[in-house]
């Protein structure tokens, strides 16, 4: 019951987790539980913590296995840090508990890295089941590319991927997501609005589908990219 309602306070905010666990001793211990930290909501702390309280809170969650602190130090990990070993096994153990985002991330990586681990990221990106013109697939599309771009707008990005290339019926709408990322330096409502526009889904296969997808990050990702370091 303690640590249901420590969780519950610390998803709520941060500075009242810190001044309940200071009330009494029996919040002080509830609060060290790791599956408060597991369970716990990340949704009021920074994408990339930068505040001390914020840093010591979110490496708990690390420590606790929570998928959202998990998703979040993979991504950081992966192109501000260079260490894409560290990343991409904070992304795997996300995804392999349930994280969307993370799944997408990880998986749209291993297509751009090509190969056999391209197959391994079509694998990834199926059990998503996204490939269908349909409210559901339009809404969790939409929910991914806004996650990664808040959180690549929140951190210096360091590295890029190589964008898959492809042969296929469908070039014409590489060559349209590319023109839409090399226009990424109008203004931000125009950069909003060409990002939301490619969310139609239309018909094609799984890997085209993923394909123009990849496409889309590695432009977001140039687009934050810092240069000249």
């Amino acid at each position: 019951m303690l640590a249901e309602i420590v969780s519950h306070t610390a998803s709520g905010s941060l500075t009242d987790f810190v001044n309940l666990r200071l009330t009494c001793k029996a919040f002080l211990g509830a609060s060290n539980y790791d599956r408060v930290f597991e369970k716990v909501s990340m949704e009021n702390v920074s994408f990339v913590s930068w505040r001390k309280s914020e840093r010591v809170f979110q490496k708990r969650c690390i420590a606790a296995r929570n998928a959202e602190a998990l998703y979040r130090k993979g991504m950081v990990d992966c192109f501000s840090r260079k260490k894409p070993d560290s990343g991409l096994r904070c992304l795997k153990t996300a995804t392999e508990k349930g994280h969307v985002e993370a799944t997408y991330a990880r998986g749209i990586i291993f297509i751009c890295l090509g190969g056999e681990l391209r197959e391994q990221g079509l694998r990834i990106l199926s059990s998503l089941d996204l490939v269908k013109s349909d409210k559901r697939s339009s809404k969790i599309i939409a929910s991914c590319r806004s996650k990664t771009e808040k959180i690549f707008s929140c951190m210096w990005v360091y590295e890029s991927l190589a964008a898959p290339r492809r042969d296929c019926d469908h070039d014409r709408d590489r060559d349209r997501d590319r023109d839409i990322g090399e226009s990424t330096n109008r203004s931000s409502s125009l950069e909003g609005q060409a990002w939301e526009a490619s969310n139609n889904i239309g018909h094609c296969c799984d890997s085209c589908f993923w394909d123009r997808e990849a496409t889309l990050f590695c432009n977001l990702l140039r687009k934050y990219l810092v240069t000249g370091c």
